[in-house]
């Protein structure tokens, strides 16, 4: 799930390093038929643009694409009936809402995305996986609240902290200590992923 400035190439690489570790990897473009002409987020000649347009869209639309996404994926060939959602920043958000929405999701990688409402957090059946940087107040200060309501809610979520990391660490990992999350948050995302889809 794409964060924020859409399905870029930096996007595209997750999805293709997803592929790389073995799994399918379906990377939805959410601005599909909303760019210049009907376009996509390649047909929007600014980032800005791209940005607007999807800061625009409804969260439910939002998360409405990624099912489609999601059940496409789940229908493949290959498709072993068992499926997660992985996203960064935005992708994050929509990630652990997913697992609010999809009961038949088998897992969730939530890149410093903020929780959904209690209220949606009873409906996860998912494992959630969350990934954070140290140097992002705003997020960090949900971790304990939602793992305490998690835990009394008997839902599985594992959550790490990388001291030093900013938000979007994925994104900008020159920062910080940026560079040193990533070499550990990805091949925790990537064990995790792996055990869930067994």
């Amino acid at each position: 799930m794409h964060y924020d400035a859409g399905l870029d190439d930096l996007q595209r690489a997750i999805a293709d390093q997803l592929a790389t570790d073995g799994f399918i990897a379906v990377a939805p473009d959410l601005l599909s038929g909303l760019g210049p002409k009907g376009g996509n987020h390649d047909s929007f000649p600014y980032p800005d643009e791209a940005l607007r347009t999807l800061a625009g869209m409804r969260p439910e639309e939002a998360l409405r694409r990624f099912r489609i996404a999601f059940d496409y994926g789940m229908k493949l060939p290959r498709a072993n009936g068992k499926g997660a959602a992985l996203g960064c920043g935005f992708g994050g958000t929509s990630s652990f809402r997913f697992a609010a929405e999809a009961p038949n999701l088998s897992a969730a990688v939530v890149f410093y995305g903020m929780p959904p409402d209690p209220p949606e957090v009873a409906k996860i059946h998912a494992a959630v996986l969350g990934l954070y940087g140290g140097d992002d107040p705003g997020v960090v200060a949900t971790i304990d609240p939602t793992s305490a309501l998690m835990k009394k809610l008997g839902k599985s979520y594992e959550f790490h902290i990388y001291p030093g990391a900013t938000h979007f660490f994925m994104s900008y990992q020159v920062e910080g200590r940026n560079g040193e999350a990533v070499a550990e948050a990805w091949p925790t995302a990537i064990a995790f992923l792996k055990q869930a889809m067994k």
